[in-house]
């Protein structure tokens, strides 16, 4: 199983995982878009560490397939405030990260939001009609867990490289 509750991640990492730009980042959290779970702002403090955690980052990777669908801030937002209000915004993403059932939004982009467990679902809207977005939040999990591992790699050879250079230099200097 993927360790849900242990990890959290910083803007930098966010950025990098799901390539939201800091920036957006920081203005979702000031919008009240989405602020990270794990360490928020503060309007008392000026320079603040945020922290995400690996929902967070599911989110915000699904936040970054619709933009990249074309889909508008405030058409992001409806999606959002939808999950929030309607489903408990964390259950079906951390459904779709421990991989218990198979998670699709599905929506119009205006007032059509559907959350679907299966394919079945999907088909059953669909056969209503119009024209839709559908974001696989099963397949955004995994490929974010291969981020996760592959950033979780990096991290860990950037680290041995800075105490072998430590190493050396104090070799150097003895």
């Amino acid at each position: 199983m993927f360790l849900v509750d242990k990890q959290h991640y910083s803007v930098s990492d966010v950025e990098k995982l799901t390539g939201i730009k800091r920036h957006n980042l920081v203005y979702y959290d000031l919008e009240g878009l989405f602020s990270p779970s794990v360490a928020r702002s503060d309007s008392n403090i000026k320079w603040v560490r945020r922290k995400y955690s690996v929902l967070d980052v599911l989110v915000l990777q699904a936040v970054a397939e619709l933009k990249d669908k074309g889909m508008s801030f405030n058409k992001i937002r409806k999606v959002i405030e939808y999950l929030r209000e309607n489903h408990d915004l964390e259950k079906p993403f951390h459904a779709a990260l421990d991989g218990r059932h198979n998670v699709r939004i599905l929506t119009d982009g205006t007032q059509a939001f559907y959350i679907c467990f299966n394919d079945h679902e999907v088909v059953e809207y669909l056969k209503r009609g119009g024209q839709y977005m559908l974001i696989d939040i099963s397949d955004v999990a995994f490929d974010l867990k291969e981020k996760i591992k592959a950033l979780q790699l990096y991290k860990r050879k950037k680290e041995a490289e800075k105490c072998k250079l430590a190493h050396v230099s104090s070799l150097n200097a003895g």
